[in-house]
Parts: C-alpha cells; structure tokens; sequence
C-alpha cells in the first residue's frame, strides 16, 4: 500500500489549484488522483475560456474574492511566463430594477472600480454590435476578462510536477474508508489497488455525491451548453473591439487567438447561465437542439450581427448547483481530516487558486484569507435529512 500526505480527489481547477497551495506551503507529499485525464471534456473545468467579473449584485464578499483571485492569477503568470488572463473588459445589459446590474454598478463605483454607466447613444458608438432596446441600463467595466481555461490546467500541471507533486490519471476511486480516526485513510482504488492518505480534499466535480452520498448533499447536477460562431470578423469582434458581454443570464466572449486541440482561433463563444435540466454526470453527453436553437435565436437578437455566422461548434458541460448558488467549503462533518468543495454553481472557475488556498487553509486547521463560514454545510441542514429527488 502506498502512503501520502495529502491525497486530492479531482484534477480540475479547484483540486489542482490545491494541490498547487498545498506545495506553495511546504507540504512535501501531494498526489492527485483524477478519474479520467486533465481537461477531459466530461469535466467542469475544460474548454476554452471562463469570464472573469467583479459583478456580483450588492454582493461584496464575492467581489473581494475574485479581487484576490485575480491576484493570484497574475502571480501565478509571472511564475509560469505563461499568458493565462487576457482583460477585455465586459459590457453589462440589463434593467435598472433586475437587483443586480445596478447593485453592481453601485458597488463597484464605491470600490474605485473602472465602471461606468453608458446612455444607449455612447454604447452603440463604443459597441455597435448589441440591440440595447430591450435594457435600461448599461454598465461598462474594464476591470474584467478571460481566462485561458485549458492554460489555466496545464500551466498548475506544470507547476505542481515541478515542485514534486504527483498527478495520477485514469485513476478512479472506487471508495473511501475513513471509520478510524487514528489510521490513516485509505481510499480503494482499480484492482484491489489502495492508497492510504493522512489528510483527503475532495474535489471531484459532478462526482461529489459518489463519495459524499451519506451526507445527502443537496447539490444538483445541469447539463449546460457553450456555443462558438465562426465566420465574423475578427476586426469586428475581436478583442481590440468587443467586449465580454452579460445580458441577463446570457454572457459571452470577444474572439481571441486559441491554441486549444479542438478550437479554432476565429471562434466567438457565448452562452446562458441558466441551469438546464438535472443529468447524471455518468451518462453520454447529449444536446438538446431545441434548446440550442432557442439560445442561438436570443443571442442574435442580441447581437444581430450572429445571424450571418454559422455555430461551429458546441461544448456541453455539467454544473454543480447549490441551492443558493453559494459554494460549500467545509470540513467532512465526522472527519476534519478531509475537506471538499461543491457547489462551484458554474462560476467558481475564476476563483481556483484563491479556493485550492482555501481549502488548503481549512485541511491544516489555518486561517484562510477569506472567512468561510458563510460557504460551510450546516447551512444546509434542512436539505439534508434524506435524499432528495433533484439531487442526480
């Protein structure tokens, strides 16, 4: 049987990011332990971008965070000479009485932020690209951006191998035994193969319930889509010219240049955050092309301009949904040698270093930068009395 230190559950973004803060730290033996490869396409954190925003509503602990994400983003390019954030500034679309565009744009304007309100007139000469009939206010921050996902997952790879992690792919965990708390844990994997760990931090994703089904998380899973338009002009819609976009609950991305297998450079990706219907993360991807031909008719009505592009491509992703959309990072509530994160709701991307800190901060019983008692289990006690329906 072989032993560590630290054993991680999940190579996407939140378990590499911990792995990452783990060693930053010191802790000397960290394995990973992922199911499939690293940017496998049945994951959450895979693809090609994920939109960085400081627009949170009146929300300011969530704003302060991604404040402190970006900064570690920054930190980790300068360590990696690796491009991995590109700001491109976002356009918000939405309703004076939404609770949320305005909220932001107040916030924001008290933080000292670059925001600002724009009349329809000066939107349609900086962005001409958008119909704005169908909203009263509009915002622009240029305090925002991309980040290259698959970078992002390759350039902590690097980085955790460098410093003497490991990485273990095609791995599966078949089960975790935890019952004595003076032995290590030990965790069943392929072939009567077994590993025993001091301290565990589950980050699987979709897989969460597989290993925390006991506790009867009351977190679902959606199959969620990403669409990429091809044939636009890159002088039009390109980063030196679009923005990111919110309007409502559709977002979307200026086109920029994509080394990614699978992508090409001249793609333009948008989407909708609204959660689709529940899916067990185990089956085949499918789309619903009603659905998608739905989410194509809004986002050119959004941007007239789509209707001469030709939709190139679809990514389908699941989302791990909280009932309040709030991530859960806590410790296992009969054993605070292991930690997990859910609950990611389809926004925790962007926040993967400050949360692998988190998380690391939570396994060693250390102070985390961020108070995280509002993103603890005990919240949700009401949900988990026995299984629920909605829960996949």
């Amino acid at each position: 049987m072989h032993h560590t230190e630290v054993a991680i559950i999940g190579a996407g973004i939140v378990g590499l990011s911990a792995a990452y803060a783990l060693l930053s730290k010191g802790v000397k033996n960290v394995r990973v332990l992922e199911r499939n490869t690293i940017g496998h396409t049945r994951g959450t954190s895979y693809g090609l971008s994920r939109l960085l925003r400081f627009e949170y509503g009146d929300d300011c602990l969530y704003t302060e965070m991604v404040r402190q994400s970006l900064q570690a983003w920054k930190l980790l390019e300068r360590r990696s000479q690796i491009n991995l954030y590109t700001r491109t500034g976002i356009l918000a679309l939405g309703h004076e009485d939404d609770n949320y565009t305005l909220p932001s744009y107040q916030l924001l304007r008290e933080q000292g932020f670059p925001i600002e309100r724009l009349s329809h007139q000066t939107c349609r000469t900086l962005f001409p690209h958008f119909n704005t009939q169908d909203y009263n206010l509009l915002t622009y921050n240029t305090n925002a951006g991309l980040l290259h996902a698959t970078t992002c997952l390759q350039t902590l790879k690097g980085l955790i191998l460098d410093m003497g992690g490991k990485i273990i792919t095609n791995c599966n965990v078949a089960k975790i035994t935890h019952e004595n708390s003076r032995a290590p844990i030990r965790l069943q994997l392929e072939k009567q193969h077994e590993l025993a760990a001091e301290r565990v931090i589950l980050a699987p994703g979709p897989w969460i319930h597989h290993f925390l089904g006991d506790l009867h998380l009351p977190i679902r899973m959606t199959r969620q889509y990403a669409l990429y338009f091809a044939n636009l002009p890159t002088s039009t819609f390109g980063l030196s010219a679009f923005p990111a976009f919110m309007a409502g609950d559709m977002y979307g991305f200026p086109i920029h240049n994509s080394r990614v297998k699978g992508y090409e450079p001249g793609w333009l990706k948008a989407t909708s955050h609204t959660f689709g219907p529940p899916v067990d993360p185990d089956a085949p991807p499918a789309i619903d092309q009603s659905y998608v031909t739905q989410l194509v008719q809004r986002l050119c009505d959004l941007i007239p301009q789509l209707q001469q592009a030709r939709l190139a491509h679809i990514d389908t992703c699941i989302y791990d949904v909280s009932p309040n959309e709030d991530f859960i990072l806590d410790n296992h509530p009969q054993d605070p040698r292991i930690v997990f994160a859910t609950g990611l709701t389809g926004h925790g991307f962007k926040f993967g270093p400050l949360l692998g800190e988190i998380l690391g901060a939570l396994l060693y019983q250390t102070a985390p930068s961020i108070a995280t008692e509002r993103f603890r289990l005990a919240r949700f006690a009401q949900y988990m009395l026995a299984p629920t329906s909605s829960v996949a």
